[in-house]
């Protein structure tokens, strides 16, 4: 393809803009009136080269000698089979007998690269750069071996030269934001990315996961840059929309994006909350699968996070929601003593709370799910006294070896009341965590009935 690239006057990899405007500004100069010959050749490199793909690598004229000819089938043979070994092997003997084929030296060098000789490559790369310095190839896969080889600067230096002579294509792109990331130019990195999804072409079904990682890429540099997150979810958003078909493909690195975007403050304050719903809505309109429905339940079960800094909750309900929602890794014991630790706070504080369960129903529905039927009970007044002094009873038993509860140290009073002694002020409240070793099955019972533990408050509590 390198000669119709010559044909047009232009270097290898130039741009479809470029591409037009050296075929119309040729044909001007010779129409088939006047030279059909070279009007013929002309047209013929345009039609090969509009609308063509990025190239893959350089294109590189055929060798001269004959038996340079050979070592490349023989080379071509060895990358056909994936030996890598005997490609590398192969290409050094080629360059070594051929050193001005300037081909031999560049598969020398991404052999060298498959096989783990990340030094070498690091040598034939700057080599390939001292003869042909502007050949954006040669500075790609020079920035790759920096980079495998760890040289994070000299990595960066040579992804933007190669960026500046023209290699655009995904995967050099997302290349290139990873050396942004590792070398702390979030700016640049985040330059990348943003242009790269703003792209006006359409992505390609196989291409998805190369966006999604663009996005995924792009949220961490704004993290880390402390940058204004600017429109990143609406153009989530769009993307989601345009291609949701294809979105069950790729539920986990989904699930990676919507987990930051979830819990990180600078996409979920009120206004970033309002368009995450409206992405979950769209997730599911498109996952159809069990894995699917199961991955949305989880993201809807994150989003009982934004409640934790809610200003229109207070403390209580605050906490609330993170003992529900981490209700799953407590031992029973402590899961219990959590949740009344809450509810007996919430009956207290009722008449500040009532309208806050309307917040939570409609805003939170995973966290108003695990209080329903208690919300209910607040709400109606009914038998509270009663449940009071029934989780009372259970929570005296339990706050003697279970750190955390607040309930007593926010309200001194009520311990005298229960206890008849001064409260234990803990300097911590979450999470709630053993202040002393676990109550063995056969130890005495700490109510004091001189049972072992099993036949007493152990079974209560289960």
């Amino acid at each position: 393809m390198g000669i119709y690239y010559e044909v047009l006057g232009l270097k290898q990899g130039a741009s479809q803009e470029e591409i037009k405007r050296a075929y119309f500004s040729l044909v001007r100069q010779y129409s088939p009136e006047k030279d059909p010959e070279k009007f013929r050749e002309i047209r013929e490199a345009y039609e090969h080269l509009k609308d063509a793909e990025e190239e893959q690598g350089p294109v590189f004229a055929e060798p001269r000698e004959s038996w340079a000819k050979q070592f490349l089938k023989q080379i071509q043979i060895y990358q056909k089979n994936g030996d890598d070994l005997r490609v590398r092997d192969a290409c050094e003997e080629a360059w070594r007998v051929f050193p001005d084929e300037i081909q031999f030296l560049y598969l020398l060098m991404k052999a060298q690269r498959w096989v783990g000789n990340t030094g070498k490559a690091v040598k034939s790369g700057e080599k390939l750069i001292e003869r042909e310095p502007e050949n954006k190839w040669f500075w790609r896969e020079l920035a790759i071996a920096y980079q495998e080889r760890g040289f994070t600067r000299k990595a960066f230096f040579a992804f933007d030269k190669a960026y500046e002579l023209g290699c655009r294509d995904l995967d050099f792109v997302l290349d290139f934001s990873l050396s942004c990331n590792d070398y702390k130019q979030f700016s640049k990195g985040i330059q990348l990315l943003t242009e790269l999804i703003s792209r006006e072409k359409r992505w390609k079904r196989e291409e998805i996961p190369q966006a999604l990682e663009a996005y995924s890429g792009l949220i961490s540099m704004t993290i880390q840059s402390e940058q204004e997150p600017g429109n990143i979810l609406e153009d989530f958003k769009d993307f989601l929309l345009r291609y949701k078909i294809y979105m069950e493909e790729s539920q986990e690195e989904l699930l990676r994006i919507m987990t930051v975007f979830m819990l990180h403050p600078s996409f979920a304050d009120s206004k970033g909350r309002v368009v995450l719903k409206e992405i979950l809505d769209i997730l599911d309109s498109a996952f159809h699968s069990d894995e699917g429905k199961e991955l949305l339940e989880e993201l809807r079960g994150a989003s009982v996070s934004w409640a934790y800094n809610d200003p229109r909750l207070n403390e209580t309900m605050q906490n609330g929601a993170e003992v529900f929602q981490m209700m799953e890794g407590m031992e029973p014991e402590i899961r219990n003593f959590a949740i009344m630790d809450v509810k007996l706070r919430m009956i207290k504080e009722r008449q500040e709370i009532l309208p806050q369960l309307d917040i939570i129903e409609s805003e939170y529905p995973a966290y108003f799910e695990k209080i329903q039927d208690f919300a209910e009970q607040l709400r109606y007044g009914k038998n509270l006294e009663y449940l009071k002094n029934s989780m009372m009873k259970q929570y005296i038993r339990l706050v003697q070896y279970i750190d955390g509860g607040m309930y007593f140290e926010k309200y001194p009073q009520e311990k005298e009341r229960y206890m008849g002694r001064v409260v234990y002020q803990s300097e911590d409240d979450m999470p709630y965590v053993r202040s002393s070793k676990k109550i063995g099955r056969n130890d005495p019972c700490p109510c004091g009935s001189g049972k072992k533990y099993k036949h007493c408050c152990m079974r209560k509590n289960t």
